[in-house]
């Protein structure tokens, strides 16, 4: 029988290594090793270092290239600007003069230029020794950070609302975007001999700026509603047509695909607004889940071991550029001890010195244009596969176990008015604690003779909310008259407290617009009353659930922290009488819950039953017993 298509048993033992290395990685308990290494790793295994059984053709390199695109791309969805420009989160327990000079996004640059000075210096060094031509690339490649690796570092233990994390993150921000810009300059010259070629990059930042105000003016028109799930999936289909389009303009014009990719992924994180979260769940299934574990198995595919273990001068040139990028990445990191303790000022240092996915697409553009060859090409990425795993091991024994968070539990209120009152009355009747802040002072005595902690200051100053307890609070609602405040109050209470829910009162569409983009809950007090009227009049069993009218049954949110309930189907699930699972909230996922669902840590569950089932409820979800 004829062929009638390319050859495919490459492409399968990638896909099939793909799928093999995270369950093997999975059992190893004591020594957490990144995918993307044991990916390459395993590339390694069966490439030209290995059995030889994987060889790269047509069809791999197509996909290898779109697996590095889509890298690059969410890595460029990873960076909220937003939060990158407005993280204000202050340290404590230092002078406030001081604590103010601590800004994330400031600092971050500082960390950058120390290291790339740093870099500068060490590839020279290397240089004068006959070890590297070209020192500008390797000083660019060796200042780069591995955001894809620090970023679920920072996620597992909380800290990107804590002003240390908003720190590593920023510097890892700014050291994947720099470095990447600079090689696209270096290699445009490389390629074509002049400086002006290098121009193209701008015409290219340019074109992103139209995109990006052509794409606000038509999201005026909301052309994409109804169109987000089923078999539409437009946001996802827009998202990888904004990649391919950016990644052939790069290429036409002459600028290195990565850069097109990773700013057309900045590009979609800007335009996503309170959606890119959920944009980015979907594209990291696609992306994560196929094309990117192909570029990493081929990374180790044509690592060539060979060549550098035979090439005397790449083989020593591995224990230094691993001990001098340890050391120019590390050093600069001595700077957070100004505003840090020591432990953590330690734990920084170790996680910056990182490297991974921008590393290794940025040494796989200077083998391309021929900067250096292919050993040591392979001694860059056999350096950052070390950093990858020893980093966050490092600072994970550094700090120690994070221990459980502890438990937020109250309630702080920025404003005292009729509503504020009433709802301060309402919520210590279902045994919420609750404080209220604000100016006047016979508000203040008349909330205190309700029972409600209050405390005398404006609503949106960071000390007043600080003596509501606004560190231990699960949330915040601002609602003075003002929405201003409100919302200043609101952005306080997220940014500087960490506080999970912020909701604010706002009626302009502007001030609306703003709290929505920031991830901010805001609701308009004009429209509540006619809301509520409505859902009386088509919903009114739900509506006595939601208002707690219906005594004997009431609807209850739950958060799954731990305990037996984790890991467990829905159908095995041992739940307090009468209560009954009726919605699960999993990140940007919303699921109707049957019997063969499997409730995960971090689960937002929905439940109703009766109120006295709660208590017990409560205790479950927090895997206390019962």
């Amino acid at each position: 029988m004829p062929n009638h298509g390319p050859a495919l048993g490459s492409l399968v033992l990638v896909a099939v290594l793909a799928f093999v290395v995270p369950l093997l990685l999975n059992r190893l308990r004591r020594v957490r090793v990144p995918i993307a290494a044991g990916e390459i790793l395993a590339g390694m295994l069966v490439g030209k270092s290995g059995l030889g059984l994987v060889h790269s053709d047509e069809l791999l390199s197509i996909f290898n290239f779109l697996g590095i695109g889509a890298l690059m791309f969410l890595a460029g969805m990873e960076i909220d600007l937003a939060a990158l420009v407005g993280g204000g989160a202050r340290p404590k327990g230092r002078p406030a003069w001081l604590a103010r000079l601590h800004q994330p996004l400031a600092l971050g640059a500082a960390l950058f230029l120390l290291t790339a000075y740093g870099a500068w210096w060490f590839a020279h060094r290397l240089h004068a020794r006959g070890l590297v031509e070209e020192p500008l690339f390797l000083t660019l490649i060796v200042a780069t950070c591995g955001l894809s690796i620090i970023m679920p570092v920072l996620k597992e233990r909380n800290m990107f609302a804590d002003p240390f994390g908003q720190v590593l993150f920023s510097t890892a921000v700014i050291a994947d975007f720099l470095p990447m810009l600079g090689l696209s300059v270096l290699a445009a010259v490389r390629l074509n001999g002049s400086a002006l070629e290098a121009l193209w990059i701008l015409a290219l930042l340019g074109f992103g700026v139209l995109v990006y105000l052509a794409a606000r003016w038509l999201q005026r028109f909301k052309l994409l509603e109804g169109l987000t799930g089923g078999t539409a999936q437009i946001s996802v289909r827009a998202a990888w047509a904004l990649m391919l389009v950016f990644l052939a303009l790069a290429q036409t014009v002459g600028v290195e695909a990565i850069l097109g990719s990773f700013l057309a992924g900045l590009l979609l994180s800007m335009l996503a607004g309170s959606h890119r979260e959920e944009i980015s769940h979907k594209l990291d299934a696609l992306g994560f889940g196929f094309l990117i574990p192909i570029f990493f198995v081929m990374v180790g595919v044509e690592f060539d071991l060979r060549a550098l273990l035979s090439d005397p001068a790449a083989l020593a040139l591995v224990p230094l550029l691993l001990g001098g990028t340890i050391l120019v990445k590390a050093l600069p990191g001595v700077l957070l001890a100004i505003w840090h303790p020591l432990r953590r000022t330690l734990a920084g240092m170790a996680l910056l010195t990182t490297q991974m996915s921008v590393t290794i697409a940025a040494s796989a553009v200077a083998y391309t244009v021929g900067a250096y060859g292919a050993s040591t090409h392979a001694a860059v990425v056999l350096v950052a596969i070390v950093t990858a795993i020893l980093g966050p091991i490092l600072f994970n024994r550094i700090l120690g176990d994070a221990g459980p968070e502890p438990e937020r539990t109250g309630v702080v209120l920025a404003g005292m008015n009729r509503l504020s009152l009433h709802l301060g009355r309402r919520l210590l009747a279902h045994g919420v604690p609750v404080s209220a802040v604000d100016e006047h002072p016979e508000r203040v005595q008349e909330f205190a003779g309700a029972g409600i902690s209050a405390v005398l200051s404006h609503p949106s100053a960071e000390e007043g909310l600080r003596q509501a307890g606004a560190e231990r609070a699960r949330a915040l609602v601002a609602l003075t008259g003002d929405e201003r405040s409100n919302l200043a109050a609101a952005r306080l209470g997220r940014s500087q407290f960490g506080i999970p829910r912020a909701i604010l009162f706002a009626t302009s569409p502007e001030c609306l617009a703003e709290a929505a983009q920031e991830g901010l809950e805001a609701v308009n007090p004009d429209l509540s009353p006619a809301l509520l009227v409505e859902s009386l009049l088509t919903s009114p069993g739900a509506t006595a659930l939601l208002t707690g009218e219906d005594r004997d049954v009431q609807i209850q949110d739950f958060t799954l922290t731990g305990g037996p309930l984790v890991g467990t189907a829905l159908r095995d699930a041992r739940l307090p009488a009468g209560v009954l699972v009726v919605s699960v909230l999993r990140g940007a996922e919303k699921i109707v819950p049957h019997g063969n669902t499997v409730l995960q840590q971090g689960d937002l569950l929905t439940v109703v039953g009766p109120p006295e089932s709660w208590e017990a409820m409560r205790r479950l979800a927090a895997g206390q017993s019962v």
